[in-house]
């Protein structure tokens, strides 16, 4: 991590250029590979603002904090953009669902009490394709069941085999 940090109407003081790269140095633990911090300091009659953009990675961030003093608008925009790291890292590690993810299958079993009650559960992506190619796509993958996203209707349908060996469609 490179941090540049840009003096403009103050004077350039060590003390301000070390706190400001002690803040941001926590910053490391929410992006893997190499990023640039860009920080602006600057001081305009009574205001003191601090500027933040930070790029790497595939992340562009930015904030900025206005504040009477400039270590707490340096902490403020650390804060600020911390939240920001935080977010999109959730975002990419997958804490939120998203459609089009990959297909995970997921061997947990579940016993309960007794001990002779096994659940399987397997995750499969809804696409969105019209019945009949979905009806295809069933019988190549030589499975019993299929979700998909029903391009027509929009809405996710459940196609089965039946046990008197035709094909069954649940709608909502």
């Amino acid at each position: 991590m490179r941090i540049n940090i840009t003096f403009r109407h103050c004077d350039q003081s060590d003390e301000l250029r070390n706190y400001v790269d002690t803040r941001f140095q926590k910053l490391k633990k929410y992006i893997d590979g190499p990023m640039d911090v860009n920080v602006v300091l600057s001081v305009e009659k009574f205001r003191n603002t601090a500027e933040v953009i930070i790029a790497g990675d595939g992340i562009r961030a930015a904030a900025k904090e206005e504040q009477d003093n400039m270590h707490t608008a340096i902490d403020l925009l650390s804060d600020k953009i911390e939240r920001q790291l935080k977010r999109f890292r959730e975002r990419l590690h997958g804490n939120k669902k998203g459609a089009g993810a990959a297909p995970e299958d997921v061997g947990a079993e579940i016993n309960d009490d007794s001990g002779d009650r096994v659940i399987i559960m397997e995750k499969m992506p809804a696409k969105p394709m019209p019945v009949e190619e979905a009806v295809i796509q069933l019988q190549t993958m030589g499975r019993d069941i299929l979700a998909f996203n029903n391009s027509e209707t929009g809405a996710i349908n459940v196609l089965y085999w039946r046990k008197d060996g035709t094909l069954g469609l649940m709608q909502p």
